[in-house]
């Protein structure tokens, strides 16, 4: 087997590692809040199951960087894919005791509790891992289409993630954490078998300090951080603006809801698995069109008053974050060393996760000042986002 055809086969596992690491990561969604109703969890405490994960996914993944570099990119994947694995079907182990109520849902609560946090500190180390290697494996004139993949990859997992709970259920409350633990287990052994890493040179020594703070990364850092942060906080307050203003019940609410969500992760996928690949767009495109089609979709919900504009809006807010999120880790990957790629993916990684966690909270606080707040503080921020890209657009293309 030629280098080059098992170099595609080791990105390909490696993206399918992403798309099982999003059904992981979205399926406790829909899985998790009626099983804690049925053993007897508060709804507050099964909420903090879901928040402890996020929050140790963001220590964990800025600790991961050190530890990639000593471990190898591949080695680390595996780790971390193991780890969801054993840990997943672990849950559903404790989760189907208290069904039965052979434990307490206090020692359930528990036992969760603590399988959530191995779990996210786990999988904090697959995506930087794989990152560094694809980063590591494209050549720099295609890096945008390659990290496009990255993203479009977890999206499409964390779309099929509450699909695969509400379709595995039927076999029992429990059994989606068995099939997709089964399954993870099966993707980290073909990472075993057939994942190589010819490039990788694993770092023994310590490697020096660095203070992200005085790098020059640091500004595309923090747009990672309002980019995420934009990206849930319309998640969490779409529901809001739906029931709203067109006065729905619940049902026909999620229903509506359901479809603006497809329509704004479809074309977002559209973008990064197919355009940005296919045309290998430089940063300076995909951050100024993304910007500007985020704008526009800010200008659609505030003035787009019907069903038809949300839509459009929705369209306009995926497709727009399709070419902003690649551009952003592209340039933060033109801003660093060979040998920085794993600690920067790591950071990189973390701040995701802090914009992740703050993202609901903040829009859900502003929309609750008014229905037009939060799509202001949206457009403010991608203005900041495209001025503070022109400031460092020099320094990007003659990185030092």
């Amino acid at each position: 087997m030629s280098p080059k055809y098992i170099e595609i086969i080791s990105q390909n596992l490696l993206l399918l590692c992403l798309v099982v690491l999003g059904i992981g990561q979205s399926f406790i969604f829909a899985s998790l809040p009626p099983i804690g109703r049925e053993i007897g969890l508060t709804d507050v405490r099964i909420s903090t199951l879901i928040t402890v994960g996020a929050a140790a996914f963001v220590v964990a993944a800025f600790m991961w960087g050190g530890i990639i570099t000593r471990l190898g990119r591949v080695r680390s994947v595996i780790i971390g894919i193991a780890c969801y694995a054993v840990t997943i079907v672990l849950t559903g182990v404790v989760l189907e005791e208290a069904l039965a109520q052979n434990i307490s849902a206090g020692h359930a609560y528990y036992w969760v509790f603590a399988l959530r946090v191995i779990f996210a500190f786990g999988i904090a180390g697959v995506l930087p891992s794989i990152q560094a290697y694809l980063v590591a494996h494209s050549d720099v004139t295609r890096r945008s289409g390659t990290i496009a993949k990255i993203g479009a990859s977890f999206s499409i997992g964390m779309i099929l993630g509450p699909a695969c709970a509400s379709l595995l259920s039927n076999f029992g409350l429990t059994a989606p954490f068995y099939i997709i633990g089964f399954v993870a287990a099966v993707v980290c052994l073909l990472v075993v078998f057939f994942v190589q890493d010819s490039q990788d040179v694993r770092q023994f020594s310590k490697p020096p300090r660095l203070n992200w703070l005085t790098q020059p990364v640091m500004p595309f850092l923090l747009m990672s951080v309002l980019a995420i942060l934009s990206v849930t906080g319309v998640q969490q307050i779409m529901g809001f603006l739906i029931q709203d203003r067109f006065h729905l019940d619940v049902s026909e609410t999620t229903k509506q809801v359901g479809v603006a969500m497809m329509v704004m992760s479809c074309l977002s996928i559209f973008v990064q698995m197919i355009l940005v690949p296919r045309f290998q767009f430089g940063v300076v495109f995909l951050i100024t069109t993304g910007v500007s089609l985020g704008l526009t979709a800010q200008f659609a919900f505030l003035f787009l008053n019907s069903y038809t504009g949300i839509l459009v809006a929705m369209g306009l807010f995926g497709a727009g974050f399709g070419f902003l999120f690649p551009g952003i880790l592209t340039a933060q990957t033109l801003l660093v060393k060979d040998d920085q790629q794993s600690r920067l993916a790591s950071v990189n990684a973390s701040m995701q996760g802090l914009g992740a966690a703050l993202g609901p909270v903040t829009l859900a606080s502003l929309y609750q000042v008014g229905i037009h707040v939060p799509f202001i503080f949206l457009a403010l921020g991608l203005v900041f986002i495209i001025s503070v890209f022109q400031l460092c657009r020099k320094r990007l293309l003659s990185p030092s």
